[in-house]
């Protein structure tokens, strides 16, 4: 009966101290657990043991550390008491002892077995103690207030005329003519104010889809979106016998075309790519829906290139779980590189009409028509607002492409910033440099070393890096999605307006920028807030590269499910201009308390938190 208490007792400190470890956010309530169940362990001393061992110092040590991380949330403690559980977890197993032979061979097979496990459970300590997944929050001093003077920021109506502007180049996918166009008004605007421009020019191989359709039996039907940097047709497409297989499954697709049934992910694993640091209200967490059709396409990327290696003519997608007009225009993934294959996307209704043609083997015809461009231009520029302090930069940085009114306006709201500070008068502390972007709609040839402002940081390392003389950023913040209303499927299944705003998830680089943050968003009308960390090497938009830099952020990204629709309305009646407004304006107030913060105490940025992240 001893050896087994023990067994069962190791066991159990085992896994708590993996639980510990991986579960960010669980750690009060698994420090409680811990602290009954050493209570009900010492307890037990007298019934068990009978006389006083120096295990049970170790039980005592955990306790003390689980009551002190309990008292005083500090990361310290917390690896202490783990570390504690995990020898104690040792001297249970370890001490075990079988005289016979049969169950002596197992015991050791255990204990190999065992030992492994205490291993995992001790390199996840460690990570966690160079990451600290726990931080100490930061108070900003009660007399740094920074007021946003009404009179001086681009009143709504000015900025839904930006807006208006914007959307009148239509489609913005990198390097296209509505992203050269707008581009060229952007940099009209920055020379009217009397700024200079800085460009970099690049080229890339250029893909815009020009027609798609599918007829099947000389039948036409709907196709909701093409599969960008897929491939293309002629006028008169492809033409082949239709064939029904399993996703990656192209074994006899030579000659023909497939027909493969992409399932949507509804429920995200959200803790393994975000994690949560706090909400504003209390109330608001990740929602694990969001971005579900980005990720989907990703995460069930349908592998193009091998379907053109064995052979397929053409691949359709058929959407599965997700309601018709909620795939329509969607512009995914945007991620791969060209495939060489035209695809396209059907939604759930007409793509049973398309499976059942499949499976009875009747001809079908993709068109796909594009035009495409070896080297075509596109171009990142900034423009500075040269600080009194010469040595010290902050970047506000956004992409200039993109397919709608959210994705991407984060340009438009840059202009909005840039008027009010020199309508100010006032120079600023240090230089703040405004970077427009090109290329996150190609992360294929623009991605470096994370996203698309990662390649433009590696050819201006004199703006950011602080070696050999260059200026060094003491900050960054990241301007995207700004507007977006919430829309989301209902339980019938419809897509529809929540009447809430899309949730503003906003990375912040470590807990002094969190506390510059919370500061800027106060007194808000609209608000819906989750501020997050790095997490599992995800930081979602760009951000992250600054963020990798170690530079520390604030970046503020809503994720609504229609971010990469590229219809004709720009999705406009999904975008509410007073709160790009009130988002301007906090992103304004952090950078200009960010502006008077001494570096010393901007810090650098915490390190990604590994394992799974906390969401509520």
């Amino acid at each position: 009966m001893k050896r087994l208490y023990q067994a069962v007792l190791g066991i159990i400190f085992l896994l708590l101290a993996f639980c510990k470890s991986l579960l960010i956010g669980k750690e009060t309530s698994i420090s409680i657990v811990v602290i009954l169940m050493m209570i009900i362990v010492i307890g037990m001393i007298r019934f068990i043991d009978k006389e006083f061992h120096k295990l049970h110092l170790i039980y005592g040590g955990i306790l003390i550390a689980e009551f002190a991380f309990l008292m005083k949330q500090n990361m310290l403690f917390l690896i202490v008491g783990t570390i504690l559980l995990v020898i104690a977890s040792l001297w249970n197993v370890w001490s075990l002892r079988i005289k016979e032979r049969r169950r002596g061979v197992i015991l050791v097979t255990g204990k190999v077995l065992y030992v492994l496990s205490v291993l995992v459970v001790s390199v996840c300590v460690m990570l966690n103690l160079y990451v600290k997944p726990i931080t100490d929050s930061v108070q900003i001093a009660e007399d740094v207030n920074v007021m946003i003077d009404d009179n001086k920021l681009d009143s709504e109506e000015s900025m839904l005329q930006d807006i208006i502007t914007m959307n009148s180049y239509g489609s913005r996918t990198t390097g296209s003519r509505g992203h050269e166009q707008f581009i060229s008004w952007l940099k009209q605007q920055l020379s009217d104010m009397g700024l200079k421009l800085h460009s970099d020019i690049y080229t890339l191989d250029q893909w815009e889809e020009k027609r798609s359709a599918l007829l099947i039996n000389q039948k036409e039907i709907h196709v909701s979106s093409a599969y960008p940097y897929s491939g293309e047709t002629d006028e008169n497409g492809v033409t082949g016998e239709l064939i029904y297989v399993k996703r990656g499954n192209y074994n006899n697709v030579n000659g023909k075309i497939a027909v493969v049934e992409i399932n949507t992910i509804k429920k995200l694993p959200t803790g393994l790519i975000m994690n949560k640091r706090d909400g504003f209200p209390s109330s608001s967490k990740v929602i694990s829906g969001d971005g579900d059709l980005v990720l989907t396409s990703v995460l069930r990327n349908p592998n193009l290139k091998k379907a053109k290696e064995k052979g397929a003519k053409a691949v359709i997608l058929v959407w599965k779980g997700v309601s018709d007009s909620k795939v329509e225009d969607q512009y995914v993934p945007f991620t791969d590189e060209y495939m060489g294959i035209p695809a396209i996307w059907v939604n759930e209704t007409d793509g049973k009409k398309v499976i059942e043609a499949a499976k009875n083997n009747e001809q079908g015809t993709v068109i796909l028509e594009a035009k495409k461009q070896k080297k075509a231009l596109t171009e990142s520029f900034y423009v500075a607002i040269e600080g009194k302090n010469k040595k010290e930069s902050i970047i506000i940085n956004s992409h200039t492409d993109g397919v709608n009114v959210v994705e991407e306006n984060g340009a438009v709201g840059m202009l909005s910033m840039i008027r009010y500070l020199l309508k100010q008068n006032i120079q600023p502390e240090r230089t703040m440099v405004f970077a427009f972007i090109t290329g996150h709609f190609r992360l294929p040839e623009f991605k470096g070393t994370s996203q698309a402002t990662s390649t433009w940081m590696n050819h201006h390392p004199e703006l950011w890096d602080g070696k050999n003389g260059n200026i060094k950023a003491v900050a960054g913040i990241t301007v995207e999605h700004l507007g977006s209303m919430e829309w989301k499927e209902n339980e019938s299944g419809e897509y529809k307006a929540t009447g809430d705003i899309q949730t503003e998830y906003t990375y912040t680089g470590n807990e002094q920028m969190e506390s510059i943050w919370k500061k800027a968003i106060e007194g808000r009308s609209m608000i819906r807030t989750v501020t997050l960390r790095g997490h599992n090497k995800f930081e979602f938009g760009e951000s992250q590269p600054l963020f990798e830099a170690r530079i520390p952020v604030i970046g503020l990204i809503q994720m609504p499910d229609y971010l990469m629709v590229n219809s004709e309305s720009r999705e406009m009646d999904r975008f509410n201009v007073s709160l790009m407004r009130q988002q301007i304006e906090s992103l304004l107030k952090a950078t200009l308390i960010v502006d008077k913060t001494p570096s010393e105490e901007l810090g650098r940025s915490d390190k990604y938190s590994l394992f799974y992240g906390r969401t509520k």
